[in-house]
């Protein structure tokens, strides 16, 4: 088989089922997202078995969208929280993610913007949606996941999620239908800076688009992310050749005759690294004009954790170097989590398992709460209600 016959094995076996987006848009269904014509999804008003144990999770938002204010929501808000599913704060109720239990010690509310699957683009499109209402506030948020640098490159990335996503979301009695397509971002192989592409299904009706085959290769079938993917299903990695440009753009170098997995591999970290740094350089400047100030929160899943205690190994290098050079403040979560483990006598995977889930558990959420609390603190101004007055 060619590259080509395995980008259409792969994109056929991609191509959804009717029953599928008939779930997700059916109204009467109860879901955890709903359509949204620039982000794909904003989240939805559910209820999912998904927190320890098995136990049902609420997940509940008010009238801009936040999560559900459990502390405070009767005083102003002067911090906004923006980012994924670890800012979101995915399988666990509202009243047990990290923002609230800050606004209780805090005593003033924090409100919470995150959406389970985002990235660095698409939680920073939602910020300025949220930033030009009455919701703004001038203490900004921004939790990074370490795959959100990737999903920015994502045209569509139920298909790097694959079939066992879609399993579980039928598997559900609330449809975990999500991570359609959305607007996005890639690197122009000849200036190197970021671009902006439209979300490809921009209405309900035309994510039944994504149930024809042909539809897909027209619309995936020669991009970036897909190639990857294939390639790495396959061990072909001679699509690599074609990006020469890219490569020179980004510093890679492509050696002749070689098979080119590590160059893939590089072509891909590097887009989605720089495309963050980009984002963020212009994300300080223009809320620095709006007279905003913004601190970066870094969040790693489990096993990366686990690695980092083992070994420190730590797999974003390249970020905190851009977030330094920007001189954005930010708070590196593998460190926090280093500093924490010295009060155990665990095995990195135990101290992981205390935490996580496959996010934090209602325990990892408090814990991450007091983990960044200090810096908080410190870089508040003025100081959270509860510690004004004291001498610090």
């Amino acid at each position: 088989m060619t590259h080509r016959d395995d980008v259409v094995a792969f994109l056929t076996a991609a191509t959804l089922s009717r029953v599928e987006v008939d779930r997700f848009l059916d109204p009467e269904v109860p879901a955890w997202a709903r359509f949204d014509p620039e982000l794909g999804y904003l989240p939805n008003d559910a209820r999912v078995p998904d927190n320890v144990d098995g136990a049902v999770s609420e997940y509940r938002y008010g009238p801009w969208g936040e999560r559900l204010q459990v502390n405070h929501p009767d005083r102003t808000a002067r911090i906004n929280t923006y980012g994924d599913s670890f800012t979101q704060c995915h399988q666990v109720s509202d009243g047990q993610t990290w923002q609230e239990v800050l606004a209780a010690h805090f005593l003033e509310p924090i409100r919470n913007f995150g959406v389970g699957g985002f990235g660095v683009f698409q939680a920073v499109r939602r910020l300025w949606r949220v930033e030009g209402t009455e919701a703004s506030a001038p203490n900004i948020l921004l939790n990074i996941y370490f795959d959100d640098h990737y999903r920015n490159l994502d045209a569509y990335r139920l298909l790097r999620l694959g079939k066992w996503w879609r399993e579980y979301d039928l598997s559900l009695p609330t449809s975990m239908f999500h991570a359609n397509p959305w607007t996005h971002v890639r690197i122009d192989p000849a200036t190197g800076v970021v671009t902006v592409r439209d979300n490809p299904c921009p209405t309900p009706e035309s994510l039944y688009d994504l149930c024809d085959t042909d539809f897909m290769m027209e619309c995936f079938g020669d991009d970036f992310v897909v190639e990857k993917l294939v390639a790495d299903q396959t061990g072909d990695y001679g699509y690599v050749a074609r990006y020469e440009d890219l490569s020179g753009a980004l510093g890679v170098r492509l050696e002749p005759g070689g098979d080119h997995r590590a160059a893939a591999h590089a072509l891909w970290e590097r887009s989605a690294f720089s495309a963050t740094a980009q984002i963020l350089g212009e994300l300080r400047r223009d809320l620095e004009s709006a007279g905003k100030r913004l601190l970066v929160l870094l969040t790693y899943p489990g096993s990366a954790v686990a690695e980092f205690l083992a070994g420190g190994r730590r797999p974003d290098a390249p970020v905190l170097e851009s977030l330094r050079n920007l001189g954005i403040p930010f708070v590196d979560g593998l460190r926090l989590h280093a500093d924490d483990y010295q009060s155990f006598s665990l095995s990195p995977q135990g101290y992981v398992d205390r935490y996580y889930t496959d996010h934090y558990t209602p325990l990892g959420n408090v814990n991450f709460a007091f983990m960044i609390k200090d810096r908080l603190v410190d870089w508040l101004r003025p100081a959270p209600p509860a510690y004004r007055d004291l001498d610090r």
